[in-house]
């Protein structure tokens, strides 16, 4: 299991068809909040959930869970740099996206949100009656899932210990599952083999790449960076419009062959003294 560092081909290219080296990832948090009401359907565990969701973020779009923060670290001058060489039309995004504004805190950059603080999502509220017409009930129980995108040094077990310190304090009724989760990973763009990783793809696209500290998303690499200690890079070889995970996934065929000159360019670029 020894390398000097490792490769991973995946992912798209920058919409502009501008080649990009991704540096490292979020993690992920998955759980779920379950409250239960008494036989006869009183206390609502419904308002139990909603009020004690209010206390894990506020109005403004900070998450408040107690002690989140603690291992959170603030991006280096390195990475903050990178970050903002990176184009962005906000207002395009917007338009895409078909919303008015995006979600607070309104006074962060939009690559500073995505990369360098963690998230807090619903992703479904379930209780009571949904169907057809009215019911005038009072649910027995009600479940929330929910996830969060992980930075830094956090890990799933840390973040997930804040939160059922949290539950307990707030509505020790409530019972928190974890359901499972993946750990953020990043490699310091300050890396010896930053240049030659950026190097080979400049020199198999003829341009040189965009560089990105971390992405919003979560991939499981931190099996290479935090397990076997090696530097790890993402080096998309996929045009931006791949269509990653649907039915008609495809790989334009230039792509395909500018990512074997990239590999081809990193072998002989490692090679050198």
């Amino acid at each position: 299991m020894k390398a000097d560092l490792v490769v991973i081909a995946d992912g798209s290219l920058h919409p502009s068809g501008m080649p990009v080296v991704q540096m490292g990832v979020r993690g992920l948090l998955n759980f779920e909040l379950h409250a239960r009401g008494a036989r006869q359907d009183v206390p609502n565990p419904a308002w139990t959930l909603v009020q004690l969701l209010a206390t894990m973020k506020s109005p403004t779009g900070e998450i408040t869970i107690d002690g989140l923060h603690d291992a959170v670290e603030p991006p280096t001058p390195e990475e903050v740099e990178a970050a903002q060489a990176l184009p962005i039309d906000v207002p395009r995004v917007r338009e895409q996206l078909g919303i008015p504004r995006l979600d607070g805190p309104e006074s962060r950059g939009y690559f500073e949100r995505l990369m360098f603080h963690p998230t807090l999502t619903i992703n479904g509220l379930h209780s009571g009656y949904g169907g057809p017409g009215m019911k005038t009930i009072i649910p027995c129980e009600a479940s929330v899932k929910c996830d969060m995108r992980l930075i830094g040094s956090q890990s799933t077990d840390q973040v997930f210990d804040r939160i059922v310190q949290h539950v307990a304090r707030r509505a020790p009724e409530v019972e928190a599952t974890r359901l499972n989760g993946m750990e953020p990973w990043k490699t310091p763009v300050t890396s010896p083999f930053t240049t030659k990783v950026m190097s080979s793809v400049e020199r198999a696209h003829g341009q040189r790449p965009m560089l990105y500290p971390v992405i919003g998303g979560s991939l499981p690499n931190y099996v290479f960076t935090g397990t076997l200690g090696l530097p790890a890079f993402l080096v998309p070889y996929a045009n931006a419009d791949q269509s990653n995970h649907a039915p008609n996934e495809n790989l334009r065929v230039d792509c395909f062959l500018n990512g074997i000159r990239t590999g081809a360019a990193l072998l002989s670029l490692l090679a050198e003294p």
